[in-house]
């Protein structure tokens, strides 16, 4: 093989294992003792009862809207069962079922199954013949591709004051594993060490591969990248390798990841000066490139027909945002259409492509349209002011969303949003570099 090819080809698979690499890292932290809060089981509910705040490190880019919950189930044994209680009229809530390719299985919630309640048994490889049944009166049967599912939910908190509600409908998420005692589960997944290094990496995806069978589609590139390690079941891979292949993975590991954190700028749709969710995020089939950049900057971004995501990285005049400039964030009079709720969070962004929230005094890290005390326009439109320092005048301060002293990015996030906003249509809001101080 020619350089130039085994170059190629060394990007191109790094791309394609990159969520899985990243999904193990997550798992990993989650599962691991080295919290100082005990350990996290399988098939067991982690709910995260506070809001989303600058110490929140486990997942990339979080909202600040919702609460959420979590669970790593593991299928190698046997069925789990997931049930949701009845959960409160026209309160926003979804649990998401992702596999380890970050595909979406299903997602429960309030766009499909309303209040509720909902009761769901998922099935893993090897077990359709469990003697479950299925259809009836009994509960929903789903069948995961592979042994490893990440469970999700998000729970809609209306204000500072509504904490208690939404964490009464996190208690209505019941996950109980359904395994056969005498079955033996397939080897558990390999932990990811960090920094990445080459190595680590071909042995925490062939054990993710071997766990998660590939899409069929996916079978002629694994059998191409057979001679860069991808191996499902073998560990110590790197080791088998050649002094050229090692050489390869070793060149362009850097290049690899910088391709991947570019990409979440450059291969999205362009909307109106922002950059929108693509199409298939969420089920991204051979999208590779899209799928490994949704694994850096927003694992486990929901479908567009569930959740809409849109990021500004610039001002209407392409320059980029920076908290030493004043800005007016202006949403139109025709809003942001919607059957749920928007708002506009405010991120920085880290050396490795992921996206944090930022302390600032008001502790507001999101703005929309359940922010009490918004001061609207009389045509319903809404100014935002975003800057570092606090506003001098009272109702610029009751818009303000802080943002950081250096470059910053602002996400805007639409949950049940309407086929317009989807298809790039609607009207969106516009951020104008302000002269002066407010």
């Amino acid at each position: 093989m020619d350089k130039a090819s085994l170059t190629s080809r060394v990007l191109s698979a790094f791309e394609y294992a990159y969520p899985l690499w990243v999904m193990a890292l997550t798992r990993h932290r989650a599962l691991s003792c080295l919290r100082g809060d005990g350990c996290l089981a399988t098939n067991t509910v982690q709910h995260v009862d506070q809001l989303s705040d600058q110490t929140s490190q486990w997942i990339t880019a979080p909202n600040n809207d919702t609460l959420y919950s979590n669970a790593w189930l593991d299928l190698s044994r046997g069925p789990v069962r997931i049930r949701v209680d009845a959960m409160p009229p026209g309160r926003y809530w979804s649990v998401a079922l992702m596999d380890e390719f970050t595909n979406h299985i299903a997602v429960l919630g309030q766009r499909l199954h309303g209040t509720g309640p909902v009761d769901v048994i998922l099935v893993g490889p090897g077990h359709a013949d469990a003697g479950l049944g299925a259809g009836g009166q009994g509960p929903l049967h789903l069948m995961a591709p592979g042994h490893d599912v990440w469970l999700f939910g998000r729970w809609l908190v209306e204000g500072p004051d509504d904490l208690e509600a939404s964490r009464a409908m996190q208690r209505g998420l019941h996950v109980q594993a359904m395994a056969d005692a005498q079955r033996e589960p397939r080897p558990a997944p390999i932990a990811p060490s960090m920094p990445m290094r080459p190595a680590n990496f071909l042995d925490v995806v062939n054990g993710a591969l071997a766990r998660n069978p590939p899409p069929a589609l996916d079978h002629a590139l694994l059998a191409q990248w057979h001679a860069l390690g991808f191996r499902p079941g073998i560990q110590g891979a790197w080791s088998q390798l050649d002094d050229v292949t090692q050489q390869a993975w070793t060149d362009h590991w850097d290049l690899a990841f910088e391709r991947v954190r570019a990409f979440g700028q450059q291969g999205r749709r362009r909307v109106q000066g922002w950059v929108a969710s693509a199409k298939d995020i969420g089920n991204f089939g051979s999208n590779h490139a899209l799928r490994a950049s949704v694994a850096m900057g927003g694992l486990g971004a929901l479908e567009p027909v569930e959740a809409m995501y849109f990021v500004k990285y610039q001002d209407e005049a392409l320059q980029p945002l920076d908290g030493q400039r004043r800005y007016t964030l202006h949403v139109p009079a025709s809003g942001i259409p919607t059957d749920s709720f928007w708002s506009f969070t405010m991120y920085e962004a880290t050396l490795d492509g992921q996206r944090r929230l930022v302390a600032n005094p008001l502790n507001r890290y999101a703005i929309g349209n359940r922010t009490a005390g918004l001061v609207k326009h009389g045509d319903a439109s809404i100014d935002l002011v975003l800057q570092h320092e606090a506003p001098r005048e009272a109702q610029a301060l009751a818009n303000w969303l802080p943002t950081p002293a250096g470059p910053f990015q602002i996400a805007l996030r639409a949950y049940g949003p309407h086929a317009a906003l989807r298809e790039g249509l609607a009207l969106m809001p516009t951020v104008v570099e302000r002269l002066g101080r407010v």
